[in-house]
């Protein structure tokens, strides 16, 4: 299987800083879910922050990328035994918190909980027409079968239709089998700017965003209590010292003024997946725009 540019990248790298005597610390993460998945891109630079961070007083650490894409199901069990990756990026549902170590400081910064429409050119007269939410969910929305936000929307009495396949969703709103797919915004820009040669009549739609709070968290296999509380110490560093709020905005800072939230009806949305322990009282970890 070739391995997209993010996943090469990861195999030869190798960061070293401390003195010798050190054991190396070796991260094993799930591949992207085609050539073209970038959503990746920017939580492994967090999480190497977050191991710079820590590197004089844990040691050296290596990124590798399992070789085999799998289901978000199947992960699970995967990350549970931490035979073949040891952490998972997903966002937060009480499964994986139950059964993994969740590093509970949302990597998104919450901006993964504000969705936009990817939809058909030909269909954006009649979403300017939407102006609730249930009319919104007499429309027909795609989504990933085992997607956290599948299960919150599915309770919320959402039309959906669900594909196994990330790519083959995009070729199934081209082909008409579903209305809009929702995205984040750290996620519509660049599959619409690196797709929209091949689907030429998938526009996003201007007018309407949906928000649901979805924290994203780097899950740690229960088998590496010691990785885990590693990341947690860097995740907390970064936070405090800005870093994380930099690499954000470089990111991301482009991504969210294009959004126009501001001019946006938004629907509003709770999320029963939630864990009461979801860190909704620490104000600096959570974007708002």
């Amino acid at each position: 299987m070739r391995l997209n540019p993010i996943c090469t990248i990861l195999l030869i790298l190798l960061l070293g800083f401390a003195a010798p005597g050190y054991c190396l610390d070796e991260i094993r993460i799930q591949p992207g879910s085609s050539e073209e998945d970038l959503r990746h891109t920017y939580p492994i630079a967090l999480l190497m922050k977050a191991l710079e961070a820590t590197a004089e007083s844990d040691g050296p650490f290596r990124i590798t990328p399992g070789q085999v894409r799998m289901s978000r199901d199947r992960a699970l069990e995967e990350i549970a035994s931490g035979k073949h990756i040891n952490l998972y990026i997903a966002a937060t549902r009480n499964t994986w918190e139950e059964r993994t170590i969740p590093i509970r400081i949302p990597i998104m910064k919450r901006l993964l909980s504000y969705r936009l429409l990817l939809i058909n050119c030909r269909d954006m007269d009649r979403f300017a027409k939407i102006d609730s939410l249930q009319a919104l969910k007499q429309l027909k929305g795609g989504t990933g079968l085992q997607w956290t936000i599948t299960e919150v929307h599915r309770r919320h009495g959402f039309t959906l239709v669900t594909g196994n396949d990330y790519e083959g969703l995009f070729s199934m709103l081209d082909s008409g089998r579903f209305d809009y797919f929702s995205r984040g915004i750290n996620e519509i820009f660049t599959e619409y700017e690196t797709r929209k040669e091949r689907f030429p009549d998938m526009c996003i739609e201007p007018t309407l965003a949906l928000y649901s709070p979805s924290p994203s968290y780097f899950f740690v296999s229960p088998a590496y209590p010691k990785l885990a509380d590693r990341i947690r110490r860097g995740m907390e560093i970064i936070s405090a010292n800005g870093e994380l709020d930099a690499l954000f905005q470089k990111h991301f800072g482009a991504d969210i003024a294009r959004a126009k939230l501001k001019e946006r009806t938004v629907f509003r949305i709770d999320n029963p997946l939630l864990s009461k322990e979801t860190p909704l009282d620490r104000p600096e970890l959570w974007f708002t725009p």
